[in-house]
C-alpha cells in the first residue's frame, strides 16, 4: 500500500528543523541555519542532505518516497543569486522535483493562521511579516535583514541593550538593573571588553541577548520598557503595511510566531494598541514546522 509521506523543513536564522509525516507518524530533525548569509553553498548542501537523510532513516522509508516536500528557507526572494544553488541542494538531498520553496515567512504563516487569510507577523532572529487576504493575494513586508532593517526581531534588540549599555557605562544613561545584566550574561569584567566582544559575535549570538528583555520588563527596568514600545511600534508599522497592501474585509485575523512573542500579552496589548486598523493577535494554530507540512500536503494536491 503506497504510504502518505510528506516533509515540511522550518529554515530560521538559528537553526533548520526537518518534519516527516509517515501515515501520520512523525520524525523530527534539528539541523543548523541554512541562510544563505550565514553558510556557505556546501554547508547548505550538507544541510539539507543530513536532515533528510535523518527523517527518512528514522522512518525506514527512502527520500525518494516523499510525496512532496516545502521548504521555508531564509532569505529566499532576498539574495537571487543563491536561490539556483537552493534548489540545486533541495533536489539533491530529495532526489526528486517534488518540492517547492519560499522565504520561511510563508510557513509562519500557514502555521500560525492554518493556511488562511490572515498575517503573521515573525519576531525571531529576524523580522518579517507575510499575509494572505480571502482573495488569495498575498503580500510580505519588512524582513529586509540586520544590515537595512529587522526592527522588533531578536537581534534588533540584542543591538539596542547592548547600545544602551554602552551608554550607561559612560555617564549618557542612568545605570539601572540593565546595566548588570547585561555585564554578568556577557561574562565581562571591564566595560570596555564589550567592543571586541560585539565586533566578534555572531547574528544569532546579538539575538540570543534579547532574552534579558523580558528579565528586565519583570523588575520594571525603564530602558527594557522603552524598547518594548519601539517594537510595539515597528510591529504595528509591518503589520499595517500589508493590510493596506491587500484587500481584507472586516476584523484582520494577526498571529505570530518567533521567540520574541515569549514576551507574551505585555507585547501584544502594545502591538493592538498601535495599530491604525482593526486587528485580532490570536495564539498560532500551530508552529512554523507544522506550517511546512501543511504546505507539503497543500501543494501535492494542486
Amino acid at each position: 500500500m503506497q504510504k502518505n509521506i510528506y516533509l515540511g523543513v522550518d529554515g530560521g536564522g538559528t537553526k533548520t528543523a526537518f518534519l516527516l509525516e509517515v501515515d501520520g507518524k512523525r520524525y523530527e530533525s534539528k539541523q543548523k541555519t541554512i541562510h544563505p548569509k550565514q553558510v556557505s553553498k556546501e554547508e547548505f548542501f550538507e544541510t539539507m542532505k543530513e536532515g533528510v537523510k535523518e527523517v527518512t532513516e528514522k522512518a525506514g522509508v527512502k527520500p525518494e518516497d516523499i510525496a512532496f516536500t516545502f521548504v521555508a528557507s531564509p532569505g529566499y526572494g532576498q539574495y537571487p543569486a543563491t536561490e539556483a544553488y537552493i534548489d540545486e541542494g533541495i533536489r539533491k538531498a530529495l532526489g526528486s522535483d517534488r518540492f517547492k520553496v519560499a522565504n520561511d515567512c510563508v510557513n509562519g504563516w500557514a502555521g500560525s493562521l492554518n493556511a488562511k487569510a490572515g498575517i503573521n507577523l515573525v519576531l525571531g532572529t529576524g523580522q518579517i511579516g507575510y499575509g494572505v487576504d480571502e482573495q488569495g493575494s498575498s503580500m510580505r513586508s519588512g524582513g529586509w535583514g540586520p544590515l537595512l532593517g529587522d526592527e522588533g526581531s531578536g537581534y534588533d534588540i540584542g543591538l539596542k541593550l547592548l547600545n544602551i549599555f554602552t551608554k550607561m557605562s559612560d555617564g549618557r544613561y542612568e545605570k539601572t538593573d540593565l546595566y548588570g545584566m547585561i555585564k554578568e550574561r556577557l561574562e565581562i569584567s571591564d566595560d570596555m571588553q564589550v567592543i571586541d566582544l560585539a565586533e566578534n559575535m555572531k547574528r544569532d549570538q546579538i539575538a540570543d541577548l534579547s532574552k534579558l528583555l523580558g528579565e528586565g520588563l519583570k523588575r520594571e527596568e525603564k530602558y527594557s520598557t522603552m524598547i518594548l514600545e519601539d517594537i510595539a511600534k515597528e510591529a504595528a508599522l509591518v503589520i499595517d503595511s500589508i493590510i493596506r497592501g491587500l484587500n481584507f474585509k472586516g476584523e484582520v485575523d494577526v498571529s505570530y510566531s518567533g521567540g520574541v512573542f515569549n514576551l507574551g500579552d505585555s507585547l501584544i496589548k502594545k502591538i493592538e494598541k498601535n495599530s491604525s486598523y482593526n486587528i485580532k493577535i490570536k495564539d498560532p494554530y500551530t508552529n512554523p514546522s507544522e506550517g511546512s507540512l501543511i504546505l507539503a500536503r497543500k501543494f501535492d494536491k494542486e
